[in-house]
């Protein structure tokens, strides 16, 4: 009985260590954000929240308004933040309105 405790633990504890931690970040306008916080960061603070969390897939939400360099800075960011830590996977997904009007800083 105590055999088969353990098999299921180690089985269940593996799965869990090879599971990927994922996140969103939201590439908006002006700001950042993660998952589902409400909070708007800017490049230093995004840096710094990616640092304290654990995660090998990220998916970016990129606003149809925001600029190329926001972008660009999320890639450095995440480069800073985990060096030592491989990201396994970036994908990108387009959000927003295409319209110009909707867009500050067009």
């Amino acid at each position: 009985m105590r055999c088969i405790l353990v098999l299921v633990f180690l089985f269940i504890t593996s799965g869990k260590a090879l599971a990927d931690e994922s996140i969103t970040i939201f590439v908006k306008e002006t700001s950042y954000s993660i998952n589902t916080s409400d909070e708007e960061l800017n490049s230093a603070e995004l840096e710094s929240k990616l640092k304290q969390l654990k995660f090998s897939l990220v998916t970016l939400d990129v606003d149809y308004c925001a600029d190329p360099v926001m972008v660009a800075e999320v890639y450095v960011a995440l480069a800073n933040a985990n060096p030592s830590v491989s990201v396994k996977d970036v994908h990108l997904i387009v959000s927003g309105s295409h319209e110009q009007s909707k867009c500050k800083n067009a």
